[in-house]
């Protein structure tokens, strides 16, 4: 199993001292490259508009039971990549918990985020029931981007808004112990407090988000839409982080 030393914090949770350093920007970075990139090959090979792909949207019978190329088909069933994400993410899971040898905590963060990045692909695809190009999956795919940008960037602000949710609730013994006993919570604020300290990774980050933001504009015109939204809505939790903090 994979053994790491474990220190306590000033907040009195603890944390991976070595293993779990920037955990969250690796899942990060490998979520978007793994999103950006299996959506420039399908773009190229037009695996989305193959015959394959339209037989099997309208719900027909594929003729062929083996096939590797644009699409993949097995048995008649044309298989999406979106099954390989699932499966990404399940092995992260099953060895995150009982432990392995070979696979340190950033292997499997970087299992994980590519996983994510395949699912979350075709997560426009599954709602839609079939659309790959439904604009759900910028929406969606931004939000998560999102989430993790706060989880990296702005710790000290979460843990502050969830210690006035406390004060606000001192008679609730539910309330209390998920948020005051969540082992998860102060493990996350810890880790995301130490990656936040990091300059070199912070301005990575920043260029790869830039540089992937531009590509899928050139792709596609409409995603300026999401982009200006994007930057306003960053642009006010900015504002009022420091608000907060003055």
């Amino acid at each position: 199993m994979v053994i790491c030393k474990v220190e306590p914090d000033e907040r009195g949770g603890t944390i991976e001292s070595k293993d779990n350093e920037g955990i969250p920007f690796l899942i990060t970075i490998s979520y978007l490259l793994s999103f950006l990139s299996i959506r420039l090959m399908v773009l190229i090979a037009g695996a989305a508009e193959s015959t394959f792909a339209e037989i099997a949207k309208q719900g027909g019978t594929l003729e062929i039971d083996f096939y590797i190329g644009r699409n993949i088909i097995l048995f008649g069933h044309h298989i999406h990549h979106f099954y390989f994400g699932i499966l990404l993410i399940s092995l992260a899971g099953w060895l995150s918990i009982v432990g392995s040898t070979k696979f340190t905590n950033r292997h499997l963060a970087l299992m994980y985020g590519s996983g994510l990045g395949l699912l979350m692909d075709e997560i426009g695809l599954l709602l839609t029931w079939g659309h790959y190009y439904s604009s759900l999956t910028y929406l969606l795919s931004l939000f998560l981007v999102g989430i993790f940008l706060n989880i990296i960037f702005f710790p000290d602000f979460w843990y502050e808004v969830r210690n006035n949710i406390l004060k606000s609730r001192p008679d609730s013994v539910t309330w209390n112990t998920l948020l005051v006993h969540s082992d998860f919570i102060k493990v996350v604020d810890n880790v995301s407090k130490e990656l936040n300290k990091t300059e070199r990774a912070s301005l990575i980050f920043t260029g790869i988000a830039y540089v992937c933001v531009g590509i899928l504009i050139l792709l596609y015109p409409r995603f300026v839409y999401y982009w200006v939204a994007g930057i306003f809505i960053i642009q006010g939790i900015s504002s009022l982080v420091n608000a907060w903090q003055k």
